[in-house]
């Protein structure tokens, strides 16, 4: 068997090579990510992990150019799929898979630090604010926080603020128990009016898209804090500038941005968006780096790859989206 590997992050190669080694298969590592110029490369290979890129978006030629080499299955390197097009997945017959279950902590210990740093005002601090109104910071005991979505990774935002003392309120689509007797579970409309802080730990779907439109902004807490580690597209951001503008959002702290893919070659900072969020002193946005830690870095490519040997020898895995 032999595998390629686009995207492959040079910090991951050891860990692949282990994993090429214990498991008898050939892995060759590509550090750019699929695109129509190399896609050539997947010539010969039995199977492909790969990061989605923005063209698979809407390009059906890449589906159909790796069905043509004899490519069945796409082993995405991220939790979201919200890149694939499903439908051309699904017509020239690939099985999909993703990986939802690396470290927890990295994405959930990033976005706790996130909440105190909204809380404390690190944004405006750190772009040395003019106005020292927009500097003056909350503690975690006095407020309240949000946290939208109670998975892996927002129970580790949950049972972090619990532990530092904070109190908690929370909207899932499921309730958990672990986080029973410590949390308060209400509906959308009340945790935007009762949080201090937002957390958001939602994947992106069509019921997700623009959840935080201008009528969820206008319903928020004034002076509230929104913090997003999920995907940029949950958040419109215009109506968070509006919210901005109109000082009914106290601060923002994003490690995603929407349109954010199209700037990752060329470099995530001339994202108009971005450009255009960062002009406020009490907004700070990082790169998509919430995940990024070497033991999440190391899971993700071992969960690619297995996922990927599993399908192309069962035609099943457990992380099977499609």
């Amino acid at each position: 068997m032999r595998l390629i590997y686009f995207g492959a992050n040079p910090l991951a190669y050891p860990a692949i090579r282990q994993w090429s080694q214990r498991n008898g298969v050939e892995v060759t590592c590509v550090r750019e990510g699929l695109n129509a110029g190399n896609i050539g490369m997947v010539e010969g290979y039995d199977g492909i992990c790969l990061y989605l890129s923005d063209a698979m978006r809407s390009d059906e030629g890449i589906y159909r150019t790796l069905h043509g080499y004899g490519i069945r299955q796409l082993s995405i390197t991220a939790t979201g799929v919200d890149g694939l097009n499903r439908q051309y997945a699904q017509q020239y017959g690939f099985h999909v898979t993703n990986v939802p279950g690396y470290s927890p902590t990295s994405v959930g210990h990033f976005a706790l630090m996130s909440v105190l740093m909204g809380l404390r005002c690190i944004a405006a601090v750190e772009k040395d604010a003019l106005d020292s109104r927009t500097m003056i910071g909350r503690e975690l005991s006095d407020v309240t926080v949000g946290v939208l979505g109670t998975g892996r990774i927002g129970s580790v935002v949950a049972d972090g603020v619990t532990a530092l003392g904070g109190h908690v309120i929370a909207c899932s689509a499921r309730t958990n128990p672990l986080l029973e007797g410590r949390v308060r579970y209400v509906d959308f409309d009340r945790l935007l009016e009762q949080s201090d802080v937002i957390s958001i730990h939602v994947p992106l779907t069509e019921e997700t898209y623009h959840k935080f439109d201008f009528g969820a902004f206008s319903r928020m807490k004034e002076g509230s804090c929104l913090v997003n580690t999920a995907r940029g597209a949950i958040v419109d951001t215009e109506a968070l500038l509006a919210a901005l503008d109109a000082g009914r959002v106290g601060g923002a702290v994003l490690d995603c941005v929407e349109d954010e893919e199209r700037y990752m070659a060329t470099g995530w900072k001339n994202n108009p968006l971005v450009r255009r969020l960062t002009r406020y002193p009490n907004v700070m946005v990082t790169p998509h780096v919430a995940y990024y830690t070497q033991r999440a870095v190391d899971e993700i490519a071992v969960a690619a790859l297995d996922n990927a040997k599993n399908v192309i020898e069962t035609g099943r895995s457990v992380d099977m989206v499609l």
